[in-house]
């Protein structure tokens, strides 16, 4: 029978005292960390320079004519070891544009270029022992959305999206380029970073002013520091940027991308030769497209139709032992774009990636074990995903808001006897799901209110091999926050509720 089943909606507040990024939490724990000044009330400026002539060449040597017509971020500040003190080292940051990209020259003194850690890694490697120079862009000028594009001593990249304030995605990848070289006073960095790679609003005539900071690490010392101070008392890390101001007549560009792909596959493994679906060389082919479009300056359409996981790195190994699934993080593409708008966190920050919507279950492996008996049976190893499309953005109000729908394929396992007859068997129905996210901020970013909803819908009907899953799910949620006395203490809360349907044993179990 059907029987609606209501969950008990959850809710959590916190009070936080200058919750800080994880990086400044480090800092945090510093000896006179407790110590260090307030943060400045005064913002830092900038001046983006337009561009006249000929644009540098990226080459790290920061001797094109150009770079001597725009002024120096400098005096950088300590986060850690010491929050609030100077640098030790100097650096300078100096921005151009032009039309289609913002040029980035940053030099790092070093009075010991020989002590220069760099290694080589893999993009977004986390961990390394290398000095690291960062650009962070606050596009929105939003306060809690930043776009970092981060660089070492020996070329190796890294960007980073960070959203509501001091949180980060690595997994965010954005197409950009940057040349770096050392010599007998330090380091050089020289980036270019497509205007395309960005989010912005407004019309090209009018000056628009950025949220930016320039940050640099000095690993041998364990110093990080930053041209607009990020300070462990004041909270976040976007909120505390500087201001890029100048530029003019730059719009933000009706994107249209689109990535068609194809997918081959080999395996070469032992078998039973008696298994008809054993192939000593199997091998298969698969098809598919993403597409991204600007509708407005504002908001982007994606679509994805057969997208693979052949098209991203494998998930790591795990052993689970207990009654909770296992998170992985997302690496397709599709998805990725704009994850943020779609995070609803519940429960304690506990790195399980507990929310409202998960989007590693669009694509899952099939749900339902069947058992071969004396036979074999061929399962899917993943749902075929017939089509997605989402659009996502944020508007200069301070509206953000987010619409995914996904249609995923019923799969068939199939079973074969000893006699040779084959079967299907299905393992896998035929779902579609819906997410949908409205927030908005208010205060200049620091009060924010939002709200999420999500609906997944199965078709079981008459399928009573599908019992124990559940026919329709829906959940929503409402969530807020307030930063107040000066930014040093922050109030937020959800409140989130859900509802399935299916039998009394599916919605038990």
């Amino acid at each position: 029978m059907n029987l609606p089943r209501f969950l008990l909606p959850a809710c959590a507040a916190l009070l936080l005292l200058g919750d800080p990024a994880p990086a400044q939490r480090v800092a945090s724990n510093q000896p006179g960390a407790r110590q260090s000044p307030p943060p400045t009330t005064e913002v830092r400026v900038v001046q983006g320079v337009r561009l006249t002539g000929a644009a540098p060449t990226l080459d790290g040597r920061l001797d094109d004519s150009a770079w001597t017509s725009a002024e120096a971020a400098s005096d950088f500040v300590q986060m850690r070891p010491d929050p609030g003190k100077p640098a030790s080292e100097r650096t300078e940051a100096r921005v151009l544009y032009a039309e289609d990209a913002l040029y980035i020259g940053m030099r790092m003194h070093d009075v010991h270029p020989d002590s220069i850690a760099a290694q080589l890694a893999r993009r977004d490697a986390s961990g390394v022992y290398s000095d690291w120079a960062h650009v962070l862009i606050d596009s929105y000028h939003d306060r809690r959305t930043g776009f970092r594009f981060s660089v070492n001593p020996v070329g190796v990249k890294k960007d980073v999206l960070h959203f509501d304030d001091s949180n980060e995605d690595v997994n965010w990848d954005a197409v950009w380029e940057v040349a770096t070289r050392v010599d007998s006073t330090g380091w050089t960095a020289e980036f270019r970073i497509p205007l395309s790679q960005l989010r912005f609003s407004g019309a090209a005539d009018e000056e628009r002013v950025w949220g930016v900071n320039f940050s640099r690490e000095i690993t041998r010392r364990g110093e990080w520091s930053w041209w607009s101070p990020v300070l462990p008392t004041g909270g976040g890390t976007v909120s505390q940027s500087g201001e890029l101001r100048g530029l003019q007549g730059i719009r933000s560009a009706r994107r249209l991308e689109v990535l068609p792909y194809s997918v081959a596959r080999l395996t070469r493994a032992p078998g039973e030769a008696a298994n008809p679906f054993y192939r000593a060389n199997d091998g298969s082919m698969s098809l598919g497209v993403d597409l991204r479009y600007g509708l407005t300056s504002n908001l982007t359409l994606s679509a994805t139709l057969n997208p693979d996981f052949g098209q991203v790195e494998a998930d790591p190994s795990q052993v689970n032992l207990s009654a909770y699934e296992s998170y992985f993080a997302e690496k397709r593409p599709f998805f990725m774009e704009g994850a943020n708008i779609f995070a609803f966190n519940v429960g304690t920050d506990d790195g399980s990636g507990e929310s409202l919507f998960y989007s590693r279950r669009i694509g899952r492996t099939p749900q339902r074990y069947v058992d071969a008996g004396d036979g074999w049976v061929a399962t899917p190893e993943a749902t075929t995903i017939l089509g997605a499309a989402k659009v996502t953005g944020k508007t200069a109000g301070g509206w953000t808001l987010g619409l995914l729908d996904a249609v995923t394929a019923r799969e068939d396992a199939r079973l074969a006897s000893r006699t040779g007859q084959v079967t299907p068997e299905p393992v896998e129905p035929l779902t579609n799901y819906l997410v949908g996210s409205l927030s908005r901020d208010f205060r200049r970013g620091e009060s924010a209110l939002g709200l999420m909803a999500t609906a997944t819908h199965r078709q079981l009907h008459g399928r009573e091999e599908f019992g124990f899953l559940r026919s329709a799910a829906y959940s929503a949620g409402i969530t807020g926050r307030h930063r107040f006395a000066k930014g040093t203490w922050e109030a937020s809360g959800y409140l989130a509720g859900s509802h399935i349907r299916w039998s009394e044993e599916a919605i038990l179990r």
